[in-house]
């Protein structure tokens, strides 16, 4: 179907000439603002403060009488804008309404064949993907067997040469890359096969070698462990000959526990070795009941002594307690009384220090109060002052401007001094 033909307007003829005539009457009378604006206003009379009031006065009457005709000349041409831009709205939704449905047609064509690519984009990206991952299998299937058994590598080229193993997927295109990747894994195999038995052999006989030399070892830990077995009992004799030796210089507990341990030694216990165990036990037992004695008779001299120092040493203790304790009683009532006068002197420095400290609080209270009230006055002249600046051009203006209506008076006069007084201007 032929698309209908949309008539397209003119664009709008702007009429500048007309436009601009608005302002002729208005611009006629810059000349005059500017002849009156470039002669020098004596701001500082009255007569020249007044002449340049006017002359801003005219001024904005003329900026206002600009700005109301640009007004007055733009209200219908903005009106007329907006009809026409409601206009163009109105077609443009028209012509969508109309367009939307059959975009809409071609857009889910679009769509539905934009997902119908994809899709057999997808099925074929998977479809290589799972025949490339079967591939990279069957490449990386020898490292799994590079420390493996010969009966496991052997059981590997088994499975791998039989035709059941590529003839469980259907590979298409990737048949002969198949068969390559299985021979190249079949000779890597090989390889590993080959290792695994070199491995293996090498395993044994080391097993072999271990298994002599742990024979060896054991042989000789059993000639040792004898040999040690022999002279721990020797050295257990030897002990027992050495006992009384041990005791020199010991106390009767400590005679008396090795006695106690020396007849619980029975001889059976030294093998081969009874009879020189035995004659060993007898004779050091004799020699330390000896020593038993005498230390028995040493340690009751010890005894008596160490009383008899003990009752000497009390006597000397309970003298030097005694004169301690008188000596602690005269320091305790020194002390007491030192403290007594140190705590009256403190009294009396706190009593000072407290009345001294009112007496300060005081004083600053009172400079705290001057300075309030200095502050207060201070900032109340301030605040008149800053009254009389902010109204002193608004009252020097009303009085100017009163000035003209007052004749001349004696009023009339006060009223230029005060003016001149504040313009800085003679009367």
């Amino acid at each position: 179907m032929a698309a209908p033909e949309i008539e397209v307007l003119d664009p709008v003829q702007a009429e500048p000439a007309t436009a601009l005539a608005l302002y002729d009457p208005i611009e006629a009378g810059l000349a005059e603002l500017r002849e009156a604006g470039a002669e020098a206003f004596d701001v500082k009379t009255t007569a020249g403060n007044k002449a340049a009031r006017e002359f801003v006065q005219r001024c904005v009457g003329t900026r206002t009488a600009t700005e109301e005709a640009y007004t007055n000349w733009n209200r219908p041409l903005l009106a007329w804008q907006k009809r026409n831009r409601d206009k163009r709205d109105e077609i443009v939704a028209a012509v969508k309404a109309i367009e939307q449905p059959v975009k809409e047609l071609v857009d889910a064509e679009q769509k539905r064949k934009d997902e119908e690519r994809i899709e057999k984009a997808r099925v074929e990206s998977a479809r290589i993907s799972a025949h490339q991952a079967c591939l990279n299998a069957i490449a990386m299937l020898p490292r799994d067997y590079l420390s493996a058994s010969v009966a496991d590598v052997t059981a590997a080229i088994s499975d791998l040469e039989s035709p059941e193993y590529l003839g469980q997927r259907e590979w298409e295109e990737y048949a002969d890359q198949a068969k390559e990747a299985v021979a190249t894994a079949l000779a890597t195999l090989r390889v590993h096969l080959e290792n695994a038995k070199a491995r293996e052999e090498l395993a044994a006989m080391k097993a072999q070698q271990e298994a002599e030399a742990a024979a060896r070892r054991a042989e000789e830990a059993k000639a040792e462990a004898e040999r040690k077995r022999v002279a721990r009992i020797k050295d257990r004799v030897h002990a027992i000959e050495m006992a009384a030796s041990t005791c020199i210089g010991l106390g009767v507990k400590q005679i008396q526990q090795r006695i106690d341990g020396l007849a619980a030694e029975a001889a059976d216990d030294f093998a081969e070795f009874q009879a020189e165990a035995g004659a060993a036990i007898q004779s050091a037992l004799g020699n330390l009941n000896t020593m038993l004695d005498a230390a028995r008779e040493k340690e009751e001299q010890v005894r008596q002594r160490a009383a008899d120092q003990a009752e000497l040493q009390a006597l000397r203790d309970a003298e030097a307690k005694r004169k301690r304790e008188a000596a602690e009683a005269e320091q305790r009532r020194i002390d007491d009384e030192r403290a007594a006068e140190e705590k009256r002197q403190a009294d009396e420095r706190a009593a000072e220090a407290k009345r001294q400290a009112v007496a300060r609080a005081a004083e600053e209270q009172r400079e705290r109060e001057a300075a309030a009230a200095r502050q207060r006055e201070q900032q109340a002249a301030e605040a008149a002052a800053q009254r009389v600046r902010e109204q002193a051009g608004t009252l020097l203006a009303l009085l100017i401007e009163a000035r003209q209506h007052v004749g001349d008076t004696d009023l009339a006069a006060r009223i230029d001094a005060a003016i001149a007084a504040t313009t800085g201007e003679a009367a």
